[in-house]
């Protein structure tokens, strides 16, 4: 044991007044009396009652002078050495991901991260710094350089599992950060060793591992999805057995709330079964599967996140497309040739103004002709004159060296055999993407701004050979896909546990109200396309408001993770080149007792008041 501010000790002098109080006798007042007989004792105490008596053994004295003791020692902070796994300045990196809610140490991984936090919290010198980071699908920094180990405690008490990933590249970005201005710093990451196995970088100073978890028992739905087939929707689902033992399972099934087929599964270790079912409803709905025990009823392993599973059938409805132009064959028989696409026409009048249709359309395609007033909707502008979303300059009549950009909107077009024989020399903005482009000038772009999405060709069809070509209907299904979605969004994807979800709301809708699985509600503005509480595992009802209906949608939230699934203990983390295997406590590190002294020193003075007023405590009735 060492004693941290040994000065404290000077304090011990104090016992010396207490003491001399205890010997020094009291004096008492001459009073005379008429006689003598009632007052012998009285006198017997007078005649010894000198200055100063013989120090007697009293409680008083002992409690007071132990009081006494209990807070010099505290004060001088005395500390006994123990092992800790590092010291200094720490940053902490705590992984909450859906792996830690694993209970196979109870009462769960991420409570026995905790209590290792708390370990190092208090096992810092008092030279030492910590730096907490929350490692989640957004990584945050919970307290940063903190020597207060109270301010430490509150932050970790504080952090919270999740239901999904762990965007750890982000995290190690900010610890990073952290050690930016200390190199002599140390990393712990406190996990269960669902880390990437490559692809993380190195971090300056040392890093350490402190593995959270003992068992793999885990089985887990790592598929469920909908699909159409000749318009009539087909199920498939995949369980996945990542325990080193041979599992017996039931999976059911469910239409909305209603059970439509049970199966038992024999699932290998480390292996996985898959179904698939046919000749489902045609109407839209939601689909889960759960995965139990199907000879007992308790838990199926240490991970339930897992064993439940939503897919979103969505029945496609046609979507009304506005075609504004003078006359272009081609584009009307692509429209109509479309699936899902209820064409209309509109014909500029020979003043050039039009009119355009009251009723909403899902998209606009202006060909060669803007009106004054452009609907605040999603356009796709071919060959357009002057705009407000682009610069149009004048006609380019050399297109070459024609070069196709990656994108998604390009997938599977190919413009090898296409010949251009003028465009509009065009200078496009940050916000579109240019797809196709030449040498001169961009052919083909689209983007998105305060909502609207625009896609443009800056030539006239008539003036090339796309539409006789391959890459016609493909160019623009792409394009007219992502002008006008089937649905508001791919309900046929489900997400990930905070991840955004891209709304295309319907052009009449006034209001967005989405209603999580645990019934929270979220209203978002019309001009609002991203939504990010996706944070809960189940589905979500995505409520379009208008004056005459409410349109309602559905999206799935699943853990299709393998990552968070395999709760298989990790030896050894792979950080930049190095392996990092777990720590051990090779540090010498200080646990101060004075709060144990200054509490005990309570508990006496509590004592000493008692037995100085004569009231002892009260026994207990039995």
């Amino acid at each position: 044991m060492q004693f941290l501010t040994p000065l404290a000790f000077a304090l011990s002098a104090l016992a010396i007044p207490i003491i001399l109080l205890y010997m020094l006798k009291l004096r008492r007042k001459q009073t005379q009396v008429s006689s003598i007989m009632l007052w012998e004792k009285l006198l017997r105490e007078k005649q010894a009652n000198a200055p100063w008596q013989k120090l007697k053994r009293n409680l008083l004295l002992f409690l007071q002078l132990l009081i006494l003791a209990a807070l010099v020692a505290a004060l001088a902070r005395p500390a006994l050495e123990t092992k800790v796994v590092t010291s200094g300045s720490v940053i902490v990196m705590l992984d909450a991901s859906a792996s830690m809610n694993a209970t196979d140490v109870k009462p769960s991984r991420f409570e026995e991260a905790r209590k290792s936090v708390l370990t190092l919290i208090n096992g810092l010198t008092s030279d030492s710094a910590m730096t907490l980071i929350l490692a989640a699908q957004t990584p945050q920094t919970l307290i940063a350089s903190e020597t207060d180990k109270s301010l430490l405690k509150v932050a970790l008490s504080k952090a919270q599992v999740t239901q999904g990933g762990a965007d750890w590249s982000a995290a190690f970005a900010l610890a990073a950060g952290a050690t930016r201005n200390d190199v002599k710093s140390t990393v712990v990451i406190v996990s269960d060793g669902g880390l990437p196995d490559n692809g993380l970088p190195s971090l300056p100073g040392e890093v350490r591992y402190i593995p959270i978890g003992q068992s793999d028992d885990n089985l887990a739905i790592s598929a469920l999805a909908l699909r159409a087939s000749k318009g009539v929707p087909q199920l498939f689902a995949d369980v996945t057995n990542y325990s080193g033992a041979d599992r017996k399972i039931l999976l059911s099934l469910y239409l909305e709330n209603d059970l439509f087929d049970a199966r038992q599964l024999d699932v290998p270790a480390h292996s996985q079964k898959s179904i698939s079912l046919e000749d489902l409803p045609v109407a839209s709905a939601v689909y889960k599967a759960h995965i139990s025990d199907p000879l007992k009823d308790e838990a199926l392993d240490s991970l339930p996140l897992d064993d439940t599973a939503f897919a979103v059938y969505q029945s496609s409805a046609a979507r009304r497309a506005l075609l504004v132009s003078n006359g272009n064959l081609f584009l009307e028989q692509l429209l109509a040739s479309l699936p899902g696409i209820q064409p209309f026409r509109a014909l500029p009048a020979a003043d050039g103004t039009l009119q355009i249709p009251n009723e909403p359309f899902d998209l606009y395609i202006f060909d060669g002709y803007l009106p004054t007033e452009l609907p605040k909707v999603n356009l796709l502008l071919i060959n357009p004159p002057a705009n407000p979303f682009f610069t149009v300059g004048e006609t380019v009549k050399e297109i070459k060296n024609i070069q196709v950009n990656d994108h998604s909107l390009t997938r599977y077009v190919d413009w090898k055999t296409v010949h251009v024989l003028q465009a509009k020399k065009t200078t496009m903005p940050n916000w579109m993407n240019i797809l196709i482009e030449s040498d001169s000038t961009p052919l083909v772009a689209a983007g998105e701004t305060n909502g609207q999405r625009i896609a443009a060709l800056t030539f006239d069809l008539r003036e090339s050979d796309l539409p006789l070509q391959v890459a016609y209907p493909i160019l623009f299904s792409n394009l007219i896909n992502y002008l006008a979605p089937p649905s508001a969004f791919d309900s046929s994807q489900s997400l990930s546990a905070g991840e955004t979800l891209t709304l295309v709301p319907p052009t009449d809708a006034e209001q967005i109200v989405i209603a999580s699985p645990s019934d929270k509600a979220y209203t978002l503005a019309v001009g609002q396309t991203l939504f990010s509480e996706t944070n809960e595992l189940g589905y979500y009802a995505v409520n379009f408001v208008s004056k005459d209906a409410t349109k309602v949608e559905y999206f799935a939230v699943n853990l299709f993770n393998p990552a968070e699934s395999d709760l298989s203990p990790r030896e050894k983390l792979q950080i930049g080149s190095a392996s990092v295997t777990p720590a051990v406590s090779q540090q010498v590190g200080l646990q101060e007792l004075w709060k144990w002294l200054a509490g005990f020193a309570l508990v006496v003075l509590m004592i000493e008041w008692q037995v100085f007023h004569r009231k002892p405590f009260k026994q207990k009735n039995r």
